[in-house]
């Protein structure tokens, strides 16, 4: 198969009202990722506000116009707020029912919901008092979200909805970002350095890590601010071993009690990376829940992708940390991974699920700027039917194995326009999951890369993101350090 025509480069002109005119150009770049506005067709929008509604009109050219009248925005439920959005919303859905009727593009499952969160739309209007009825009819009728999108959805919403608080700062979650890896994926566009290349960072990067966890650490102490959970992520913190990866969790006991709160999780994402010291010094440190992920259990593949690890060591990895008894092993695998059709996610899927783990993270290849993938798009192989089989696989499966999907996000350029979601069995949801994704609580982001993010009552969020680089965040950390205690004190003392 081709790359899909939403990959390549399009032209289009824009007519619409000026205030309108950012949300036609945001609907367009949802689908193509380069467009030029300077020349080529007309794409038109024009929308009527009438005391009985809202009428929609969007036209590409010569082609038949899309029309829509909208009178259920008259509901006494809504307020002016949500009438200028819901133009917003008719205009998108009109823009993008042209467009991919226009260029043969297949309709997206999610509609016209192209944020990362769409679970926060259903979470907002249940607060709101909208029935699961009343959503179900929002989200076909103004996103356009499928029925089987819509399921999910609120399946989901209704699960994360007993693990929300009633105060968003106490307790807070604590994530500790460690930017190194073994090797650098060819997916991959977080904050992740090879240690054969940076591995010369390591030192600074640990000593200023230390540093913003103690000084953090004793103002959460001081304002009598609690940890629920604490993630380990990056990059591949088990790159850490030894007395410095023993250093740096006794710090976190001291500093945060990590051992005492109710989840404590490390991302030992290489199988590679976990050996018995590691996992002793883990074990031993109090963390309950560690991540082993293989990404696919085809050798081929992880070759192909820059992992530096077979699927064989991914079985060593597991029968060496079931020893240690954590509370909960999680295993990510990648849908739409290069030259894997649906029996290799398959086969992957079932050699994980031997392995018995009690949380599987379903993730869907995105196609980055910062990955070294997108820039050779011309090797992938995108399509919209393969990737739902796959995902409509992965939900069975891992239903038939009792795991439910609890948490899911999306990413722009994500294969098949899907989605990445997490299943766990009963009891073994990531309450860190829920809480970063929903920001219904605060998070304390320390080290490279991590984003701290500051929830008000009202779930008005504010964030603050240290620098990625390890060498630059190690320079910086002694300027930067001040003006992040004193925001997040400011915030927490409200």
């Amino acid at each position: 198969m081709p790359i899909p025509q939403q990959l390549q480069p399009i032209f289009l002109q824009i007519k619409a009202p000026p205030h309108l005119a950012t949300t036609v150009k945001g609907a367009v770049t949802s689908l193509f990722r380069s467009v030029d506005f300077t020349r080529g067709p007309v794409l038109e929008a024009a929308v009527s506000d009438t005391a009985a509604g809202i009428e929609t009109t969007v036209r590409l050219g010569q082609d038949p116009p899309w029309h829509h009248f909208d009178a259920e925005i008259n509901s006494p439920c809504y307020n002016k707020t949500d009438w200028a959005n819901r133009v917003k919303e008719r205009i998108r859905l009109g823009v993008k029912v042209v467009l991919c009727r226009a260029y043969s593009i297949p309709f997206s499952p999610w509609g016209i919901l192209v944020g990362v969160r769409p679970t926060k739309l259903a979470h907002r209007l249940i607060d709101r008092g909208f029935s699961r009825e009343q959503i179900t009819s929002l989200l076909t009728d103004v996103y356009a979200v499928a029925e089987s999108r819509q399921e999910l959805l609120l399946d989901v919403v209704e699960k994360q909805r007993r693990f929300f608080l009633s105060d968003v700062n106490n307790p807070v979650s604590v994530y500790v970002g460690i930017p190194f890896c073994p090797t650098r994926c060819g997916y991959c566009s977080f904050a992740a350095y090879p240690l054969k290349t940076h591995g010369h960072l390591v030192g600074a990067f640990l000593e200023a890590l230390h540093r913003e966890i103690t000084v953090l650490g004793q103002l959460l102490q001081e304002q009598g601010i609690k940890v629920q959970s604490v993630y380990i992520g990056g990059g591949t913190p088990t790159a850490i071993t030894g007395s410095d990866l023993s250093r740096l969790l006794g710090l976190l006991n001291t500093c945060l009690k990590a051992d005492e709160c109710g989840e404590y999780t490390v991302e030992a994402g290489r199988p590679e990376t976990l050996t018995p010291e590691s996992l002793e010094i883990l074990k031993a440190y109090g963390v309950q829940r560690i991540c082993i992920n293989p990404q696919t259990m085809n050798d081929r593949t992880l070759r192909l992708i820059g992992r530096a690890h077979t699927a064989d060591q991914t079985r060593e990895a597991f029968a060496l940390a079931e020893k240690y008894r954590f509370r909960q092993i999680n295993a990510d695998l990648i849908l739409g991974l290069p030259g894997e059709g649906l029996a290799d996610f398959a086969y992957s899927l079932d050699e994980v699920l031997k392995l018995n783990p009690d949380h599987v993270t379903i993730h869907s290849l995105a196609l980055k700027k910062a990955s070294r993938f997108s820039q050779n798009l011309g090797r992938l192989e995108l399509e919209q039917k393969l990737g739902e089989e796959m995902a409509q696989h992965a939900r069975k499966r891992l239903g038939s194995f009792g795991m439910g999907p609890y948490y899911l996000y999306r990413q722009r350029y994500i294969f098949s326009d899907l989605e990445n979601v997490g299943y766990a069995k009963a009891g073994a949801e990531s309450v860190y999951n829920i809480q970063m994704m929903e920001e219904r609580q605060t998070v304390i982001g320390v080290g490279a890369g991590a984003i701290t993010k500051l929830v008000s009552p009202d779930l008005k969020v504010v964030r603050h993101a240290n620098p990625k680089c390890p060498a630059t965040y190690a320079r910086q950390l002694a300027v930067i350090i001040g003006a992040k205690k004193y925001q997040i004190e400011q915030h927490l003392s409200v």
